[in-house]
């Protein structure tokens, strides 16, 4: 063939195509509707795998059922791999996986994010240890890229042993509903070996996956899922080749000296309901806007992504008073991530303790615990707290305290600080006091609220230098971002 017969087969055979990507391909439709138009370039297309059996008639399929490469979203350069369930159900043969190596260190090199999309039926069979060897080195590009580049997964089918683990190795985990399936082992082995009382249907839904809190984003479809991935996006900062910065955008369409009656609404109401850490969040950001992540799971704890005056800010909060191990694993996790990429937290207390029962005291909540405190005590981002009510204890200094580094504390006048909440201590210190007197119950009352204006008030705090000012809650947004702006002048800024 020569080179004019060359030049016009390969005109009609991407004729039809934009960028590389062929729409009839699941794994490439899915990159073009996550993508800018026509923005997506592929990498090693025609790759196929190499014979190693003949134990399956399976003839190589070129692209050997991966579409990698990058693109912009947004705008960003963002690099992908997506894989194509209607090639050999997705299985991962060496050279397969090694497509998704290249992607993720071209990301890297490129201090891109990486957005992999999965759906397979796991390690390709007739490949033997070959694929084994393929799935560990995607295993190893995930762990060189960890902290250093986002890492987003979204599951679009199944997901099983190996790529779940590759999967739990991102920042964020996108789940649908009735679609997904994220799970060590086969749904159908599970039940057979388990004696619970449990369907194939129930392993490694998105569903089961809210309550593991695996799954930081549950989606009712894949468009769904691809604006939620998108909108995440927007939050992570740009990283250059200094590493990581705390990124402000030019302009926030907020006044940053909105003041919010709300607050000192809520704050006033506190005793009859309970302080809300999201709704306090939502009202503090710009245009009152907050991605909150892993919503139902670990529901105590409260994380999200927002802005506020334009920074991006992660803000960890205690939606009740008694904090669960996930919900301290969700708050270590975030602030690990947050610190990874320069984004300053914002956190608000409201705690007495962790959760009662023996169930908690076998579970790994001192580990988490320690966690979450050595996640503080290590992070190199401005860190801002607002103690609102409860600030009792061990989970008080859990909770980005002033003991272990927070830069700036601000509290409320509703705030209680103390080593026990008033009530245990009213018991403690004054049992034979309220033990003697005629009336008891009133005596404890009494005492009690002694102990909270003499002791536990936020201004004795703030008198010993644990609590840098008392603050209106209504002041909560000028204040912080007023604090965020003077801890910043050390870090370089990105504009968007």
């Amino acid at each position: 063939m020569g080179s004019m017969e060359k030049m016009a087969a390969f005109r009609e055979a991407y004729a039809q195509t934009a960028a590389g990507l062929r729409p009839e391909k699941v794994s490439d439709r899915r990159l073009s509707e996550l993508f800018d138009p026509d923005s997506f370039v592929c990498l090693d297309s025609k790759v196929v795998s190499r014979p190693f059996s003949d134990t399956f008639d399976r003839p190589p399929v070129e692209g050997d059922g991966v579409t990698v490469g990058y693109g912009t979203i947004a705008g960003r350069l963002v690099f992908a791999a997506s894989q194509d369930p209607d090639v050999y159900g997705g299985s991962m043969g060496r050279a397969h996986s090694m497509k998704i190596v290249k992607a993720i260190d071209m990301a890297i090199d490129s201090n891109a994010p990486f957005i992999a999309m999965y759906s397979s039926g796991g390690a390709r069979v007739e490949e033997g240890v070959l694929a084994l060897e393929g799935l560990g080195a995607v295993l190893s590009a995930l762990s060189e890229a960890k902290g250093v580049i986002p890492l987003l997964t979204a599951v679009l089918g199944p997901c099983p042993g190996g790529l779940a683990i590759a999967a739990a190795k991102s920042d964020f985990v996108f789940m649908i509903k009735r679609v997904s399936g994220l799970f060590a082992n086969s749904p159908s082995l599970t039940v057979l070996n388990d004696p619970q009382s449990v369907s194939a249907e129930d392993i490694g839904t998105a569903e089961m996956h809210r309550k593991t809190g695996l799954a930081s984003f549950i989606s009712d479809s894949e468009a769904d899922c691809f604006s939620k991935i998108r909108e995440l996006l927007n939050y992570i900062p740009v990283i250059s080749d200094e590493g990581a910065c705390a990124y402000r955008a030019v302009v926030s369409g907020d006044d940053p000296n909105r003041s919010s009656d709300v607050l000192d609404k809520m704050a006033e109401e506190s005793d009859i309901h309970p302080i809300s850490a999201k709704a306090v969040f939502e009202e503090i950001a710009d245009n009152r806007r907050v991605l909150f992540v892993a919503n139902e799971s670990g529901a105590d704890m409260t994380v999200g992504i927002g802005k506020m005056d334009g920074l991006v800010v992660g803000f960890i909060g205690n939606e009740t008073t008694r904090m669960s191990p996930m919900g301290v694993r969700k708050a270590a996790r975030f602030v690990r991530f947050c610190d990874s990429f320069m984004i300053p937290i914002v956190t608000l207390t409201n705690s007495e303790g962790f959760e009662f029962g023996y169930k908690t005291e076998t579970s790994a909540i001192l580990e988490d615990a320690a966690l979450l405190v050595e996640a503080f005590t290590s992070a190199d981002v401005p860190r801002v707290a607002i103690l609102a009510g409860k600030a009792i204890g061990t989970a008080y200094l859990c909770m980005n305290s002033k003991m272990i580094g927070a830069d700036t504390v601000y509290a409320w006048p509703t705030a209680e600080v103390s080593i026990l909440s008033a009530d245990t201590a009213a018991h403690i210190l004054y049992r034979d006091k309220i033990a003697g007197s005629e009336d008891p119950i009133a005596a404890r009352a009494q005492l009690v609220n002694e102990y909270k204006d003499s002791i536990a008030d936020a201004g004795i705090a703030a008198s010993l230098g644990q609590v840098d000012e008392m603050i209106s809650p209504s002041a909560t947004r000028p204040r912080i971002i007023s604090a965020l702006d003077i801890l910043l002048c050390a870090y370089p800024l990105a504009e968007a």
